[in-house]
């Protein structure tokens, strides 16, 4: 059910964001969990969404309902987006989900499920003991000889990826259950802008949500035009984007039953250059109440 995978989109957060600095340098970086992964994508890539449900299921607040959740998206949930082969119980025995986009808004739009598992999973493609790939025959070719090469010379995504990947990361933070990283070209953004109605979409997105006693959301967006980095009309309009998806995501049904809309509504906006910082707090209060309406949901359900 769509609900189901709401829920665990919305608890799949985290940790008071502090002012960020620049990403630091790649060289100096610490591998996340599951960053293998990423390694393996081949060139282009445009959206990459990642999910650490070990993370999610051993934290103390929300891993009862996210464990719950999970349980139920393997028995009988059909989630739009996903491909046929991952519904089910292969994703509530998985450790981590990554999803890649290509050639957004063009015909030629592909989508690529990773999913860390040692489960087998029907229609899927095993790249390693752990992993298994899912998606169009021509991009699994690729992954393979990917995956044969790092099994032989390990080696990381590109250093440009993962900066902007790190862009929302707060500093001191020690992780993420949920990121999004993306580098839209024109036609992307274009073709994102007529599905959801907004005004543009940004050419650079990165964000990053941890889950602690507290909820948070580091959403960076990037202005689409680089010459226009400095000017204040140009973060003026990238602002207004940014609410207005705000907006549209506080008025998805779950979310509003759950009661985080207003929250999303209410998030702090705040112009760094030709970048928009959107930070999204939920207190521990807040957020026990909202996990509370979570678990009569999925007693519903």
């Amino acid at each position: 059910m769509i609900r189901i995978a709401c829920l665990v989109a919305l608890v799949a957060c985290g940790a008071k964001p502090k002012p960020l600095p620049s990403a630091p340098p790649v060289s100096s970086r610490v591998p996340s969990a599951h960053e293998a992964i990423l390694s393996l994508l081949p060139d282009g890539v445009q959206i990459v969404v990642e999910i650490d449900l070990v993370r999610l299921r051993k934290n103390g607040v929300v891993g009862e309902v996210v464990t719950k959740a999970l349980a139920q998206l393997g028995a009988d949930a059909r989630l739009p987006g996903l491909p046929v082969a991952v519904q089910g119980s292969p994703l509530a025995q998985s450790d981590a989900i990554v999803l890649a986009a290509y050639g957004v808004g063009t015909p030629q739009a592909a989508t690529i499920t990773l999913l860390e598992t040692k489960s087998e999973v029907t229609g899927g493609t095993r790249l390693s003991p752990e992993l298994v790939a899912l998606g169009p025959d021509e991009w699994i070719g690729q992954l393979q000889a990917r995956a044969a090469i790092a099994a032989e010379h390990p080696f990381a995504a590109s250093a440009e990826f993962l900066r902007l990947r790190d862009h929302a990361m707060p500093a001191g933070a020690t992780g993420a259950v949920l990121r999004i990283t993306a580098r839209l070209p024109f036609d992307a953004r274009i073709a994102l802008a007529r599905q959801t109605g907004l005004e543009t979409a940004p050419a650079q997105l990165s964000l990053w949500a941890d889950v602690a006693d507290d909820l948070a959301i580091v959403i960076d967006a990037d202005s689409a035009d680089p010459g226009d980095r400095k000017s204040k009309e140009a973060a003026r309009r990238l602002a207004a984007v940014v609410h207005a998806a705000l907006a549209l995501a506080a008025n998805e049904p779950t979310i509003r039953e759950i009661g985080v809309g207003t929250s999303l509504v209410d998030a702090r906006l705040v112009a760094q250059g030709g970048w928009i910082r959107a930070i999204i707090a939920i207190g521990p209060r807040h957020l026990a109440r909202a996990i509370e309406r979570a678990r009569a949901m999925l007693g519903a359900s």
